[in-house]
């Protein structure tokens, strides 16, 4: 059944929810794997060979990594890659013109400064106003300086002096 735009509603809701009978049974493949523990008399051949039998069970087995799997069933912790990932554990990038816009943000408070700063206090000077104007977060700021800052550094736009956690930027041209 199409719509006025070409989508096909009932192909789509299946799609989706063969997609999330998928990962359901991978939830549970996983789950269950600590359960499992062969015992002194049963080799590792002969419980993989059992694993082999049960295709979301084996599916799950497949797609991860060795350490992953010992540690499952040994019944270590588990692991991150069995976690769902959070939503605000995702990056993102800017664009180029966000970065442009904290090129000139960066400039700015440089000026304002002649010892310096490093990054973080260069994150913490920009105002709130003008992060809401660019789109980027207050606590995703002193990640997205990297890339900004070190264009304006090949630029000669700034300067840095110092080492590593020493490093402080400065606005102009090294003298």
């Amino acid at each position: 059944m199409a719509t006025k735009n070409g989508f096909d509603i009932g192909s789509l809701f299946e799609q989706e929810l063969q997609a999330r009978n998928e990962d359901l049974r991978r939830q549970a493949a996983v789950a269950m794997l600590p359960k499992l523990r062969p015992g002194a008399r049963v080799t590792m051949a002969e419980f993989l060979d059992s694993l082999q039998q049960h295709k979301d069970v084996w599916t799950a087995v497949l797609s991860m990594g060795a350490v992953e799997f010992m540690s499952l069933i040994s019944g270590g912790s588990r692991t991150e890659t069995a976690k769902p990932v959070a939503e605000s554990s995702k990056r993102t990038r800017i664009s180029d013109a966000q970065k442009n816009s904290l090129k000139g943000a960066i400039v700015g408070v440089l000026q304002q400064h002649k010892d310096g700063l490093n990054r973080a206090e260069i994150a913490s000077q920009i105002a709130d106003d003008v992060l809401a104007t660019i789109g980027v977060k207050r606590d995703e700021l002193a990640d997205k300086l990297r890339q900004p800052l070190g264009e304006l550094v090949a630029d000669k736009k700034i300067h840095t002096v110092g080492e590593k956690r020493l490093l402080k930027y400065h606005a102009g041209t090294k003298k």
